[in-house]
């Protein structure tokens, strides 16, 4: 690949500006917006413009979908091609391996301390915003590392679909993490809450699946101090599914050391799981999640579980 000057500047906008990149890349970015990216080879043209594609289906999902992958796959493009000098096509097992290393402890002149937007409007035209960086930290947190996890195997996942790549090494990766190894993660668990509270939010909630699973939620982490990660993406392979609450037996099997273990509700806890399994209805296939999401399929990530308690906290409190 061509060689070109190092340029630590965003490449993907907002989610409703990536119609307008997807067409400007068509024209090699010679418009007054996004010029900077004019200045990109053949190469890394083609590279960009099969990630604004992929990432348009994954803003449709959920525009948090869309920012968290944005954000992820901006990196990895950005030190290919100006750290490595290379583009998707060299994705390999250990390419990405010293990628994860990068993530890990990032350089200096890569970070920054404070959120700044990729873009500012000057003139009706999208410029770049020299402040930026990918970057907001440099040290990368232990959920930030899963959840990098899960982008990039998804995205190669994308990737090998394309055949652009072969395989897809992220899975093998992320078993063989060290960060990530099960003896090293952290647990997080919570300050816990008054049975009284629980009650009065269940009557006042009762009718409202959302707050509900909410209430659910906080019952199983502040009550019965389970930990978060138990119930996120982040438990990869083992998160909950509707199917592991049983009901008769007033008990939820959640996976611990991958081996599903049985945590009794106590009687408010049970009234709120009832209700909240009622309000799922019936027609649900045995791999529903333990937690259904009001957009998307899947599992929460840490982070947006600890949204909805927060939220949850703030209205009972």
């Amino acid at each position: 690949m061509e060689k070109t000057c190092v340029m630590i500047k965003p490449l993907f906008d907002t989610f409703a500006q990536l119609p307008y990149q997807i067409d400007y890349a068509q024209h090699h970015f010679n418009a007054g917006n996004y010029t900077h990216l004019s200045r990109l080879t053949q190469a890394q043209l083609d590279d960009l413009t099969f990630c604004l594609k992929y990432l348009q289906k994954v803003g449709i999902k959920s525009e948090n979908s869309f920012n968290r992958f944005r954000n992820e796959i901006e990196k990895l493009l950005l030190w290919l091609w100006f750290k490595h000098n290379c583009g998707l096509t060299s994705i390999n097992k250990q390419l990405l391996t010293t990628y994860t290393l990068f993530c890990q402890s990032p350089d200096a002149t890569w970070c920054t301390l404070q959120h700044n937007a990729r873009f500012k409007l000057r003139n009706g035209e999208r410029r770049v915003n020299e402040n930026w960086r990918p970057f907001k930290s440099a040290v990368m947190s232990y959920e930030s590392r899963a959840s990098m996890f899960t982008v990039l195997n998804h995205f190669c996942d994308a990737l090998t679909q394309a055949a652009i790549i072969k395989d897809n090494p992220v899975k093998a990766l992320r078993k063989n993490d060290v960060i990530l190894n099960k003896k090293n993660k952290p647990i997080t668990r919570s300050k816990a809450i008054n049975e009284n509270m629980l009650r009065d939010a269940f009557a006042r909630y009762k009718n409202d699946i959302h707050k509900m699973r909410n209430l659910f939620l906080l019952y199983l982490i502040k009550k019965k101090q389970l930990p978060l990660q138990a119930f996120s993406q982040q438990n990869a392979g083992g998160e909950p599914l509707l199917a592991h609450l049983d009901l008769t037996e007033q008990v939820l099997y959640v996976f611990d050391n991958n081996q599903l273990t049985p945590h009794r509700l106590c009687d408010i806890g049970l009234q709120i799981a009832t209700c909240y399994k009622q309000l799922r209805g019936s027609a649900l296939t045995v791999d529903a999640p333990l937690f259904h999401r009001e957009r998307g399929n899947g599992s929460y990530e840490v982070r947006q579980l600890r949204r909805l308690i927060t939220a949850m906290e703030k209205e009972i409190s």
